[in-house]
């Protein structure tokens, strides 16, 4: 489900504006690097862009937006602003459907190789061009890198040098939801800023707007990540959590047939699932609400009443350790069957 109203990145979302009005162009804030930390699914790339277009824009309103008429404006939205890089790694490119693998055309989608999750070193080379150029009527150049922990060791190193001598009239943009992966001499090279995760009443007003229902428990599953909870809303991944969580509200379930069924699905969803049910049980273990299944309360609380703190808290860092290996080459089958089996233990 994409956003409605799209307009190429000139706009920022609403819950964005007190975080604008604070840094926004026109409020006398300079750096050559900026850091935008936060969450996955907050939209913390979009407000890069809307700060990106504003740079550039060359009328911008009073706010300091873009104006979205001027040339520099008409430009951006069209993706081919001359002073405008977005650094990215092919996998998330990939993701979003703006490039074809030239190396996978034509190939069967089964046997097409696995695109890249780094940003490389031949990345930054690349760029060196960029830099050396004169900007287009004397204006800024900005560099926009999404998602910076995916720059790798020789790419951050390579940037840093970049950081440390920036050519003149150039801005940095780095959006993370992992910052504590980045480097630190790359980090403080830029200026943090911290983008929030917006209230829920204004992230589920946004939402209803886009069309999504049932809002509040969508947002819930995306731990109040608008953005995120818009995604899980077009995926159908909604019915196939729906569909799990039932089995494990059931703890005689026959786990090796349902990891038969999980490792031909997604891992890195399957082991998210996985997670958030278990905070969910250790909230019902301790009296207190569920943060991501509010539907399922009654079983949730059922289910914790019959478990061990300790065997769950166990179960609980087992499967922090999973959500990292879910993202490696592993044995899909064996890996499921063991996260299940350990989760039906818990119940004997």
């Amino acid at each position: 489900m994409a956003l409605s109203g799209a307009d190429g990145g000139l706009a920022r979302l609403p819950w964005q504006e007190s975080l604008w009005a604070r840094i926004g162009p026109n409020r006398g804030v300079h750096h050559h690097a900026w850091l935008l930390r936060g969450p996955e699914g907050i939209g913390k790339g979009q407000f890069a862009r809307a700060l990106a277009a504003a740079w550039l824009c060359q009328r911008p309103a009073q706010d300091g937006s873009a104006c979205g008429q001027c040339d520099a404006c008409g430009w951006f939205v069209a993706g081919n602003h001359p002073d405008f890089r977005r650094l990215t790694s092919a996998a998330r490119l990939q993701q979003e459907g703006e490039e074809a693998l030239a190396d996978s055309e034509g190939e069967p989608a089964g046997e097409r190789k696995a695109a890249s999750q780094q940003i490389t070193i031949e990345q930054v080379r690349a760029l060196g061009q960029f830099f050396s150029l004169t900007t287009h009527r004397a204006g800024l150049r900005v560099l926009l890198i999404e998602p910076a922990e995916a720059l790798n060791t020789a790419a951050a190193n390579a940037l840093l040098k970049t950081l440390e001598e920036p050519p003149a009239g150039t801005r940095f943009l780095l959006v993370s939801s992992q910052a504590r992966r980045l480097a630190p001499t790359l980090v403080s090279r830029c200026l943090p800023v911290t983008v929030p995760v917006p209230p829920p009443l204004e992230a589920l007003a946004w939402l209803r707007s886009q069309g999504v229902a049932p809002a509040e428990q969508v947002l819930a599953q995306a731990a109040g990540r608008p953005l995120r909870a818009l995604a899980l809303a077009g995926s159908g991944e909604i019915a196939e959590r729906s569909q799990f969580l039932k089995v494990l509200a059931d703890p005689d379930f026959d786990p090796h047939a349902l990891a038969e069924k999980a490792a031909r699905e997604s891992l890195g969803a399957w082991t998210e699932w996985m997670q958030t049910w278990c905070h969910d049980l250790m909230l019902a273990r301790q009296g207190a609400a569920p943060r991501f299944h509010p539907d399922q309360a009654s079983a949730l609380g059922r289910l914790a009443a019959r478990l061990d703190p300790g065997r769950l808290l166990d179960w609980e860092l087992r499967l922090r350790a999973a959500r990292y290996e879910s993202r490696q080459p592993v044995n899909a089958r064996l890996f499921c069957d063991e996260l299940l089996m350990r989760y039906g233990d818990l119940f004997r």
